[in-house]
């Protein structure tokens, strides 16, 4: 995975695609985090593999655009993702698989 960059990562077309990012122990730290409030720690990323901090900064991301839309998202037990934000993910693979 060296040398990717986001803008090569298509994104999922499916709730099937998606539902493993979202299930990654780093994406769930990275979504309390952000909603938790608490702050980007850019020690701790370097510290590990380069798909656990796309894991963390995607999830980050995720909380963010929930907030911005209004949604809250409560997200406790990382194996049971909420209604919620499972229909703003779906939504947008949707749109991916009608935009390609």
């Amino acid at each position: 995975m060296s040398g990717t960059t986001n803008n090569r990562i298509r994104g999922a077309r499916s709730w099937r695609q998606a539902k493993p990012v979202l299930l990654h122990p780093k994406f769930f730290q990275g979504f309390t985090d952000f909603r938790l409030g608490r702050p980007f720690d850019y020690r701790m990323l370097d510290a590990w593999p380069m798909l656990d901090q796309h894991r963390y900064e995607n999830g980050r991301e995720l909380a963010a655009e929930c907030r911005l839309a209004g949604l809250s998202v409560v997200w406790i037990e990382r194996t049971r993702v909420p209604p919620s934000l499972k229909g703003v993910v779906v939504e947008r693979a949707w749109a991916r698989r009608s935009a390609g």
